[in-house]
This record gives structure tokens, sequence and C-alpha cells, in this order.
């Protein structure tokens, strides 16, 4: 059986760092609040990117086939480059619309988790974060195309939120990305860090380790975040099959 793309070359870390105790204020922007998935891009950090232009073409998956073309076509567009930041809002049954400068609000709007703003400056060149909630609808996409291993797509499926930040290492040789589940409780965080800890060295799930002392971390904070460090032309490969 062929091995997802995504998990041939990787290091998946439960991550034990300091931004799990912060408490930085929600990021609230004016996105349609219907959003299921919203996306926030960071024009300035895509710049010299060797897999950025691939990602933000992956982005589109999250949304229906008739709209995708289009959504590609804003995304591919130099208005993107120019603006301080972007948004795309994924509304289930509407087309989605990339928004330029999209401003921030005190009410209304859609609201992501404040820690999202860490974990997103958490990886080198940080240009992608992606929240979703439910987290179901991006676990369904990530599954279909093969871009988690299954048992990461297992032990996200009881979570109520996911958060991806996507960068690259100085050198573009790795592409780095986070994704980070938030838990109901500190029980449901840890019954799925040892999930996924039962498969480590299996591959073909998820290569995965623990940093001792994970799990008192992720019962506390009622996250679980794994950290992915993959070759970048491992990531180009997969991608541009699509």
């Amino acid at each position: 059986m062929r091995r997802p793309w995504l998990l041939l070359v990787c290091l998946a870390t439960a991550s034990g760092l300091a931004w799990l105790w912060l408490d930085p204020a929600d990021l609230r922007l004016r996105v349609d609040p219907r959003s299921r998935e919203v996306a926030l891009i960071v024009p300035a950090e895509l710049t010299g990117r060797r897999a950025a232009d691939a990602v933000l073409h992956a982005l589109a998956e999250l949304t229906a086939p008739e709209p995708r073309a289009d959504l590609r076509a804003q995304l591919a567009s130099p208005a993107l480059k120019s603006a301080g930041r972007a948004t795309v809002g994924f509304v289930p049954g509407e087309a989605p619309r990339l928004g330029l400068d999209t401003p921030e609000v005190p009410e209304g709007g859609k609201a992501i988790p404040g820690l999202a703003r860490v974990q997103l400056r958490g990886v080198p060149h940080g240009y992608l974060l992606v929240h979703a909630a439910p987290a179901q609808g991006l676990l369904e996409t990530a599954a279909r195309r093969r871009w988690l291993g299954r048992a990461l797509v297992e032990a996200g499926a009881q979570a109520e939120t996911a958060t991806i930040a996507v960068g690259e290492s100085d050198d573009g040789a790795f592409l780095v990305a986070t994704i980070a589940f938030a838990y109901r409780t500190g029980e449901e965080a840890e019954a799925a860090l040892h999930r996924l800890t039962e498969k480590q060295g299996d591959y073909d799930a998820l290569g995965f380790a623990a940093r001792p002392g994970t799990d008192r971390i992720t019962r506390r904070t009622k996250l679980l975040v794994v950290r992915f460090d993959i070759e970048t032309d491992l990531v180009l490969q997969g991608l541009r099959r699509r």
C-alpha cells in the first residue's frame, strides 16, 4: 500500500513549547462568521518560499470542486503578494472569496483563538494559518488527500477545533508545519496523545515521538500539538500530483 506522501520523511513531535501557557487575545477578523474554516495568509513571508505556491494551490481543496479554479486564480494573483494580510473564509455551500488586508474587528466577524497567533510565529517564515471549527471538515479533506496519516486523523476526530500553521526552513529544504487539536477536556487530549504514541514507528499511520512530560502538558492545556518537518521536495512531488 502506498504510504501517505506527507509522512514519508517527517519528524512528528508532541510539542511541549512554552507558548502553550501563553494566553494571547483572540484574533477576530472581518470574515463571515459562518465560515467553517478560515485561512490567514501572510504575503510578506511568501517571497522565496519553495513550496508556498503549491501549498496555496492545495488550500482550495477545502472548498467544493466548482469554485476551486476561481479561488486558485485569486490566490495566484499579484494583488495577494502586495497585501499586508489576506484571508479566505470557507462557508459551506458558498464560493470562498479572498479578502485582502482584512482588518481585525472588536466584535463580530470570525474569532480565531489567540494561541493561533503564537502557533504561526512558532514555525519559521510562517505564511499560512488554517483554523477549523469544527475540525471534522478539515480532517476529512486531509484524509481524502492523504495529507495526514490515519492515526493523526483518528486522534483529531474527537477534537473541537484544529489549527494548522505552515512555514519553511531558512534554507528551503523543509516545510515545517504544526497542527494543534483542541479538546473539550484534558482527559480527551491525553487519550488522543496515548493513541498516537501507540503508533510510534508505524510510519504508515504516523511516525510519532512524544517528549517526556508531554502527557502532563497535554492534559493541562487540553491541546495536542504535533510538529512535522517534511522535505520540501516530497511536498512538491505530492501536491503537484493533485
